[in-house]
């Protein structure tokens, strides 16, 4: 179990190097007007690279054993050559050291016959002796002579057996050198049998070499056939290879020409991206000036904008920006944040600008008697604020809401009289006091053409008219500023 766990990541490993260094590629030809796509898979690739090593390899190995075949006969024909050039030098060695034992053979036969020849002299002279001391007892006369001629022949004597001393000497000399001489002859001969025997082995040598000699040139016949077969493979496959290099270089011609298009698509996209940006950037700061005229900041509006980051609370999956615009070019990518920035701020003022109240309560001749702020109160002249603005019109005018909302108080107010309150969101609300009668009731919806009630005077109030509150996050505001900023919003539509 362990090495089959062990084995399965070293083949998955196998897998993706495959993968990674043979991708699967398409090669398009185009015969005329039709074009096929030929798919070479990773295994297809991966197959051939194989084989194309494979291939180098035995190739390789064949010609290394080819040239490690040529070395060793080479090294076998040197050998011999020593071998033989050693034979021969033995042998000539041979044949001066039996001319030597034949000369030394000859001089001991010399000297053997002369030794003879001295012996056979030495025993006519003691028998020469004889006779003279024969001769001498006959004749004293004689004798004297014959004593001298005893002298001289004893002298000749004496000279011959020191001769003969020597000769012995030399003789002994000449045996003792017979005798190294007879030693040698027999090392030389027992060298002479073992260079026959290894002369022999040689030949052997020669003949086995000259064997395997010929079975490498019938191997090397073979192998430059399989050469000659392997070589044509390869003509065909380099043949392959311009066809497809002139097909991948169309394609390139293809694709640099793909490549400009899509630099003129990038640019008119820059484009196309400006103007939007341009007409996006205008519309939010018309948006914006319509907050700022309202005298509202909408980073302070409830909920939208109480979430972690001050935008209001989303949720949802993270899925990064950057790939949706990965194939982009970076100008237009960004572009592209850019202005996804905008209209994200203008997805999320939108609702909020519908929401402000910046529609006039009262759709017929009004005038204003009273502004938001500082006034004296119209009952005890006393410094006052007034939170709202009074709105003059005729008995029984209609009263419509500023914006869309839903009704969170409909009835009697000690100070308002008669008052409806609308909740717009956004902690947005407005009050309409001091009607003659209600037409809405709590928890209804309403919208700009709802009628809220008639102008009336119910209430502390000194005559006929309106009073208009609106009320952002519990803080009463101007209302004319909201009906100025309508203005602005006709501009951005």
């Amino acid at each position: 179990m362990q090495s089959a766990d062990i084995r399965q990541p070293i083949g998955e490993r196998l897998k993706s190097l495959a993968r990674r260094w043979f991708p699967e590629r398409q090669i398009v030809i185009r015969e005329g007007v039709s074009v096929r796509a030929l798919t070479l898979s990773t295994r297809m690739q991966t197959c051939t690279a194989a084989g194309v090593l494979v291939f180098g390899v035995w190739a390789l190995v064949g010609s290394i054993g080819y040239g490690y075949q040529s070395y060793k006969v080479d090294k076998k024909n040197a050998e011999i050559e020593r071998t033989r050039i050693a034979y021969h030098e033995l042998i000539e060695e041979v044949s001066s050291q039996h001319g030597k034992f034949l000369s030394i053979t000859k001089d001991l036969n010399y000297y053997r016959s002369y030794l003879l020849t001295l012996i056979e002299q030495n025993e006519g002279l003691r028998n020469d002796l004889a006779s003279i001391h024969n001769r001498l007892e006959d004749s004293e006369t004689e004798k004297e002579r014959y004593a001298s001629a005893e002298d001289a022949l004893r002298k000749q004597l004496h000279n011959l057996e020191s001769e003969l001393t020597n000769l012995s000497e030399r003789n002994d000399l000449l045996q003792t050198d017979v005798s190294v001489m007879r030693s040698r002859v027999v090392s030389t001969e027992d060298e002479r049998r073992r260079a026959a025997a290894a002369r022999a082995a040689i030949d052997r040598n020669i003949a086995r070499l000259e064997g395997e000699l010929l079975m490498a040139q019938n191997r090397t016949v073979e192998l430059e056939k399989i050469l000659v077969q392997k070589q044509q493979v390869v003509d065909q496959a380099q043949a392959g290879r311009r066809q497809a290099v002139a097909e991948r270089d169309a394609a390139v011609e293809k694709a640099n020409q793909i490549e400009t298009h899509m630099a003129s698509l990038t640019q008119q996209q820059q484009q196309a991206l400006s103007k939007l940006q341009e007409r996006t950037q205008g519309a939010l700061q018309k948006v914006e000036a319509v907050f700022a005229a309202a005298g509202v900041d909408p980073k302070r509006l409830a909920p939208i904008f109480n979430g972690r980051d001050g935008r209001g609370a989303r949720g949802g999956p993270f899925v990064p920006w950057s790939e949706q615009v990965k194939g982009l070019a970076p100008e237009v990518q960004g572009k592209s944040t850019e202005l996804g920035t905008a209209l994200e701020k203008l997805e999320v003022l939108r609702p909020v600008l519908t929401s402000l109240p910046m529609a006039v309560p009262v759709k017929a001749d009004y005038a204003v008697m009273s502004g938001f702020g500082y006034r004296r109160d119209p009952f005890n002249g006393r410094a006052a604020l007034h939170e709202g603005l009074d709105l003059q019109a005729a008995l029984r005018t209609p009263i419509r809401p500023g914006a869309p909302g839903k009704v969170v108080f409909a009835g009697w107010h000690p100070q308002y009289g008669r008052l409806v309150e609308v909740d717009h969101g956004y902690s947005i609300r407005t009050r309409y006091a001091h009607m003659d009668e209600l037409s809405v009731t709590d928890g209804q919806e309403v919208d700009r053409n709802t009628v809220l009630g008639l102008m009336g005077r119910s209430g502390r109030a000194s005559g006929i008219h309106l009073h208009y509150e609106v009320v952002v996050n519990g803080r009463p505001l101007d209302p004319a500023n909201f009906m100025k900023a309508a203005s602005n919003v006709l501009k951005i539509k």
